[in-house]
């Protein structure tokens, strides 16, 4: 299945009424979320919840001793078990100053990921253009177990690769009213949003929160804890691109982040190097950095 990511992101620079952020926004971003990391962080000392920072946060870690310069954003993986323990304590512990979007709440998330977003400010990118207040904050993945077998892993791997794209097409159809302005003069972008529409549209019968929780359930319905192999499927490489040995991503040591210590996997260099090859520790060209376009954004009273 053919993986959009950079087109949807990167194809934004021609768009009318887009902008990434500058240097000093990319900062204020950072200390922003990085302040909510430590509430998280908080919580997770409380309930002793295992995690490992994701994607390019792990490679942040790893190489830059915290954010990459350029990136604003903060990726956590967490063991299915201990998300949802986390579920069960966030209105408790941090309701009155955040928002938890999730596949498992009904709030028009649409997304196989979960989010946890400060409330007071709006961070408004290409997915969450009809949220009446998007919040900035991070992104946590869920570790799913596989299961032992074969032949059921790959059953069950390629039926959550159809439902993980299915709800992407019935997100993008949920969000194209909003999103036609910024792509009506851009053809790749707006062919490649259409045809995610079209699909969409064909299971507009099911809502977008009962969307997402299938997906979710999907994910998490193998229940053996002490499988041989787990995976991220709402990750970057989806199901089978994410899948680990256990200890991979459940085996954890510290790493300084910025001015805290971070849990990363164990076998950063396996996990790192599956994600962005074996030259990883290798900074890329200016033209290569990875940002997130923009449609709206506010600091509120935050740092």
């Amino acid at each position: 299945m053919k993986d959009n990511r950079a087109l949807f992101k990167n194809g934004f620079s021609n768009a009318e009424n887009v902008f990434y952020l500058t240097d000093a926004q990319v900062k204020k971003m950072q200390r922003i979320t990085l302040s909510i990391f430590k509430d998280f962080l908080r919580v997770a000392d409380k309930y002793h919840l295992n995690y490992c920072m994701g994607g390019g946060s792990a490679l942040g870690a790893v190489r830059h001793h915290g954010f990459i310069p350029w990136d604003d954003d903060i990726d956590v993986n967490i063991p299915r078990k201990d998300y949802n323990q986390f579920l069960e304590v966030f209105d408790r512990e941090l309701g009155q100053d955040y928002e938890l979007c999730a596949p498992e709440r009904e709030n028009l998330h649409g997304l196989a990921c979960t989010q946890m977003k400060k409330k007071g400010t709006i961070y408004r990118s290409f997915e969450e253009l009809s949220k009446p207040h998007p919040g900035i904050g991070i992104d946590f993945f869920v570790i799913e177990n596989v299961y032992n077998s074969p032949v059921r892993r790959k059953t069950e791997g390629y039926l959550s690769l159809a439902m993980g794209y299915l709800l992407t097409c019935r997100k993008t159809y949920h969000e194209m009213p909003y999103l036609r302005k910024y792509i009506e003069n851009v053809p790749s972008l707006r062919k490649a949003f259409e045809k995610k529409a079209r699909f969409g549209r064909m299971i507009s019968w099911i809502s977008l929160d009962r969307a997402a929780e299938l997906v979710a359930k999907q994910y998490s319905k193998c229940k053996d804890e002490h499988s041989k192999y787990v995976t991220v499927p709402s990750g970057r490489k989806h199901y089978f691109g994410e899948m680990y040995p256990r200890p991979y991503l459940c085996e954890t040591v510290f790493m300084p982040f910025e001015d805290i210590q971070v849990r990363v996997a164990k076998e950063y260099d396996a996990y790192l190097s599956h994600l962005y090859g074996s030259d990883y520790m290798k900074i890329p060209p200016e033209g290569r950095h990875e940002q997130h376009p923009i449609m709206e954004l506010d600091f509120g009273d935050s740092i």
